[in-house]
């Protein structure tokens, strides 16, 4: 990973998003572009240096300055010597993310929400929808009341669509840099797949056995019909800092979004949601 664009608006709700941008770049040594979107403003991206040049708007003078101090406030001792650079633009949203993503070549976007919503609702409704069909990259979203945890243990929700590979083999590499556990895990609701899916996950063993990336993962077939009770109690029993998946229109997920319970057991869930776009 080369950089990771974190997204602030200087809501208390910012800060872990940011806390969790650090984490990932003193493991996976990239660059940590912290990032605030002045909406309804007009102006081209400007970075943070040493000393702020005071022939800028007085605008962007104020932005830089509480952009500066959001970094500095939240930047532990122990992480001042990375590599985090601040920088704004004065665009709409959705159009300052898209240039902020493309100036920076971001591998990665960090971002807080700042409503309770269920998981189904994160990904699929509202802010992160649009960030979803707007990002060409994985997005990497805190719930509110999320309290920074070192990522140890990563869930990996799976529906064997091809999609998933790539996936898989980023989040491997990644789990391997933050020296953490990484468990792929499948929830069957028919019986009559069941032969099917441990094919599935067999071929994706065998994958990772013969690239010598097997040794922080296990794999995992849940059967029943709840499928978001089964993988709700999954989370809780290898204590997991954060869920990923593959997000997409149609399939495993879509059952989720159909089930009332969904959006009532998810509601408890307080740690990151990585999202990968197939």
């Amino acid at each position: 990973m080369d950089s990771i664009l974190c997204l602030t608006d200087f809501h208390h709700n910012s800060a872990q998003p940011f806390r969790y941008g650090l984490h990932l770049t003193r493991h996976l040594h990239n660059e940590l572009y912290v990032a605030h979107v002045e909406d309804s403003a007009d102006f081209p991206t400007v970075e943070d240096s040493v000393n702020l040049d005071e022939n800028i708007a007085t605008e962007q003078l104020d932005a830089l300055q509480k952009l500066r101090q959001f970094i500095q406030t939240n930047t532990p001792e122990e992480d001042q010597k990375l590599p985090v650079r601040g920088v704004i633009v004065g665009d709409n949203l959705w159009d300052g993310i898209e240039v902020l993503t493309g100036k920076y070549d971001a591998d990665l976007i960090i971002m807080g929400m700042r409503n309770r919503m269920g998981l189904a609702g994160r990904i699929f409704g509202g802010l992160a929808s649009k960030m979803i069909n707007l990002a060409e990259v994985p997005v990497l979203m805190t719930p509110p009341g999320t309290q920074f945890t070192p990522i140890k243990s990563v869930v990996y929700a799976t529906d064997f669509d091809v999609a998933n590979l790539a996936s898989i083999e980023k989040m491997v590499a990644w789990c391997q840099a933050l020296d953490a556990n990484l468990y792929l895990v499948h929830v069957n609701d028919d019986p009559a797949d069941n032969a099917w899916a441990k094919q599935q996950m067999e071929k994706i063993m065998r994958a990772l056995e013969e690239d010598n990336e097997d040794q922080r993962v296990r794999f995992t077939i849940l059967e029943g019909d709840d499928i978001m009770d089964h993988l709700e109690h999954y989370m809780q029993e290898v204590k997991a800092d954060l869920i990923a998946l593959t997000a997409y229109r149609k399939g495993f997920w879509d059952r989720i979004l159909r089930s009332g319970l969904a959006h009532e057991v998810i509601q408890e869930v307080n740690i990151p949601v990585l999202i990968f776009k197939s």
